[in-house]
């Protein structure tokens, strides 16, 4: 790996972003998704970018909703607390990561999620078979739809932030 990320990879840092994006790696996107929305903001749009790659892990997708809330977001609520985005950058990611979730879907799915998350994904599907869903809103079946097997160990380690590699 290279000697330029010695002190980990830093996702408000534009060279970094492009770096990530270039690896085609599921594991590390994963990764910087949660330093993303987390822990550093987006200022380079990984995110919008990330859920449009064919290879982005369905819990990848699982870890985006399910942390941010994506219970509120079904029901029509627009205020989100647990991430470092605006609420309209917010809406714009929950929107084309349930978009996704039923247009091309998740042909990965081997990363899992921490068992943490179970909660929050029962929640969205009650919310969607009781018929609760805020109008207009696209349920992200395929991501929420069944439990996440336990998550894999990474290649990578996530600290306030940064990202280390191996």
């Amino acid at each position: 790996m290279s000697d330029q990320f010695e002190d980990g990879i830093d996702m408000a840092e534009e060279t970094h972003v492009h770096w990530v994006q270039s690896q085609r790696d599921p594991d590390l996107w994963h990764q910087a998704a949660q330093a993303a929305l987390a822990y550093r903001d987006d200022p380079y749009n990984f995110l919008p970018w990330l859920i449009q790659q064919p290879e982005m892990d369905r819990a990848t997708a699982g870890w985006i909703f399910l942390w941010a809330e994506g219970s509120r977001y079904l029901r029509g609520e627009t205020e989100f607390h647990l991430n470092t985005l605006s609420a309209d950058s917010m809406l714009a990611i929950f929107q084309a990561l349930c978009e996704r979730s039923e247009g091309l879907g998740f042909s990965e799915d081997r990363l899992g999620l921490d068992p943490e998350f179970e909660g929050e994904r029962l929640k969205c599907v009650e919310i969607a078979a009781g018929g609760k869903v805020a109008s207009g809103i696209v349920v992200p079946h395929a991501c929420i739809g069944r439990p996440f097997a336990p998550p894999q160990s990474s290649r990578y380690s996530l600290d306030d932030g940064m990202i280390f590699l191996p």
